[in-house]
């Protein structure tokens, strides 16, 4: 690894203490310079271009590609304001970022979520996908929880440290309660006060969650993200009629339009708001 980029990742921990903008950045950073196999000097516009387009061929998101080159020009920001003789920045927003698009979420079906569960060997993993599927959060959310940030008592709710370091209320179901209790009686007892610990005794990686989850695809046959159980869990809310503003609140949506998207995602609701303007309908009709 660069020096420099040791240097930004202690940089962003100072920044972004408790937000998912540190671990998503040094990860960006370590994946783009893995792939240049380039000092920070020797990246110029043309090897942004090249890395956009190797993005795009290996299917990644307009999204997760504006994210990868926000992390590096911030990068070149951070050298900017620390070297004598910073090298130049290689990101030229108008030419490399990409045009946002609005896709639906991808949720996974119910059948396929029983599938996946009925393989989960322990009492952790349970715990966190439970907490992702029956609570909505995030894998940075997961990563973030500490013992302090969870209350058992009623309501049962958890204190979650959310995109954007906003803070958020989320609920526990009667599942997610039980699959909790299960793995605080056996979590290690450890000075770190995570929830959620790697087998080194230590706070989980949002990596080492993704890990997880790849293992227990490859024995069912599936390819699923993390996000999918967020997707799912809106899904699901907005078919048993959760209004919009609600759902915005428990996801922890900045934007009511986001939210918008679990709506559209429902085919129940769109059933319903569909055979309920058609009857408005047909009774003028009639």
């Amino acid at each position: 690894m660069h020096p420099e980029i040791q240097q930004f990742k202690d940089w962003l921990a100072c920044q972004y203490p408790t937000s998912s903008t540190r671990l998503h950045y040094s990860s960006d950073l370590v994946l783009f310079f893995g792939w240049a196999m380039k000092s920070p000097a020797e990246i110029n516009v043309n090897v942004v271009d090249d890395f956009i387009a190797h993005c795009q061929q290996t299917g990644h998101a307009p999204a997760t590609i504006n994210r990868r080159l926000a992390a590096l020009n911030t990068f070149y920001y951070f050298l900017a304001t620390t070297e004598d003789n910073p090298p130049t920045n290689p990101v030229i927003p108008r030419r490399h970022f990409l045009p946002k698009t609005h896709p639906l979420p991808r949720d996974v079906r119910d059948d396929e979520m029983e599938i996946l569960f009925s393989k989960l060997e322990n009492p952790r993993e349970r715990a966190i996908f439970c907490l992702m599927l029956d609570c909505g959060l995030r894998v940075g959310e997961i990563h973030n929880l500490s013992l302090a940030d969870i209350f058992l008592d009623s309501p049962p709710r958890l204190k979650v440290h959310g995109k954007g370091d906003r803070h958020r209320t989320a609920y526990v179901s009667p599942q997610a309660q039980n699959a909790l209790y299960d793995w605080l009686n056996c979590r290690p007892v450890t000075t770190d006060p995570a929830v959620f610990l790697s087998r080194r005794g230590k706070r989980l990686s949002v990596a080492g969650i993704q890990f997880i989850l790849r293992k227990i695809c490859k024995k069912t046959g599936q390819k699923l993200t993390c996000h999918q159980f967020r997707h799912t869990f809106g899904r699901r809310m907005a078919e048993a009629g959760m209004s919009v503003t609600t759902l915005q609140t428990l996801l922890g949506h900045e934007s009511l339009r986001t939210t918008q998207g679990y709506v559209h995602l429902s085919d129940l609701h769109l059933r319903a708001e569909y055979e309920r303007a058609m009857n408005s309908v047909l009774e003028v009709l009639v």
